[in-house]
């Protein structure tokens, strides 16, 4: 198999300052690096994998040419240009008009056809399958569809997580008991979805909770939590452009429901000033996509009041840094700083 994905190190960091508790009172932290996938975020997991069998099916059993066709003005359609480049397949990206002129042109890099329609991914989408879909050559052409997170190949590529982190946490001399929770950003459910997945393959869903985090505008995922029905927003609000999304997958809420639902919610603001502190501590980039996971790792009290229980030095906490490229470091200063002078 070509390698689509990279695997990626789990690393102990700590987060000075985190809170007004001494170090050894605090539980270790350690993060889950997807920011060395191909495309620089984790969906080259589940979009390489997507890709790839499916091409590999049409490859076996068609004489048609499979060519890939993402909706996505964020990670989830750079990763399918990426992919596609490596596998030498044509590739068409539908992006909505609020994508930023730095992901086009990134896409657009690896020689995937941009077309830009709509003013969120819904509107890219619809157009994606009413139009370009419908205008292939299915005579010698057989579309590999690609959503940013609602299928079982994605969740299934993105439950290999699991499966990294359960040889690391053996590496690193680290029983599973010892985890006490599993912190991810929460956008359509596919990384959640894949998380799920792995933990019930090592019978561990009930026994690991994960924690759901999202940013204040497009908390869809917790809506549903405290609803306990499957919604969608009309529309969401939020810095976080790349995770926010308007609902999630119906595998993601009946995850959710099984195995005792905890979910945060955390202002943009907060998430930027998380982001910005990060690149200063550790000198990299994180766009808010990411941050929003990594905010708990700075602020134990929020992740313990999400886990009604207090964390000691023995307990180990992982965060999914799920990395992205929508973002640069200018970006998210002006942004904060825009956003601080309009709430004076």
């Amino acid at each position: 198999m070509p390698i689509v994905y990279n695997k990626t190190p789990l690393v102990p960091q700590s987060f000075p300052g985190t809170e007004i508790r001494s170090s050894d009172s605090l539980p270790q932290v350690l993060i889950k690096y997807e920011y060395l996938q191909p495309s620089g975020s984790f969906k080259s997991r589940g979009i390489g994998n997507l890709v790839y069998q499916k091409a590999l099916q049409i490859q076996k059993n068609s004489t048609k040419n499979p060519e890939v066709f993402s909706s996505s003005g964020g990670n989830a359609g750079y990763a399918a240009a990426v992919v596609a480049q490596k596998l030498s397949l044509p590739c068409t990206v539908v992006v909505p008009a609020a994508t930023k002129q730095r992901m086009i042109e990134k896409i657009r890099s690896t020689g995937a056809k941009v077309t830009i329609h709509g003013t969120f991914w819904k509107g890219a989408d619809k157009y994606m399958k009413n139009s370009v879909l419908n205008e292939i050559n299915t005579e010698k052409v057989e579309p590999i569809y690609v959503h940013p997170s609602d299928d079982p190949l994605i969740w299934e590529g993105n439950s290999m997580i699991v499966d990294e982190l359960m040889e690391s946490l053996q590496e690193q001399k680290i029983d599973p008991s010892k985890v006490k929770a599993i912190v991810c950003s929460v956008g359509g459910g596919g990384l959640y979805n894949g998380l799920m997945q792995g933990l019930e393959r090592y019978k561990l869903a009930d026994k690991i909770p994960i924690v759901g985090v999202e940013t204040d505008g497009s908390h869809v995922f917790n809506t549903c939590l405290k609803s306990g029905k499957h919604i969608e927003f009309e529309k969401i609000s939020t810095v976080a452009t790349s995770l926010g999304s308007a609902s999630i997958t119906k595998k993601t809420f009946e995850y959710a429901m099984k195995y005792r639902p905890r979910g945060v919610i955390v202002k943009d603001i907060e998430v930027l000033e998380t982001c910005l502190r990060y690149t200063q501590d550790y000198n990299m980039i994180t766009e808010p996509a990411c941050g929003a996971a990594i905010h708990l790792a700075y602020h134990v009290d929020i992740l313990e009041k999400a886990l009604d229980t207090r964390l000691d030095g023995d307990d180990v906490v992982i965060i999914i840094a799920c990395g992205g490229s929508s973002n640069s470091l200018h970006d998210m200063e002006e942004t904060l700083k825009k956003m601080k002078s309009e709430s004076q």
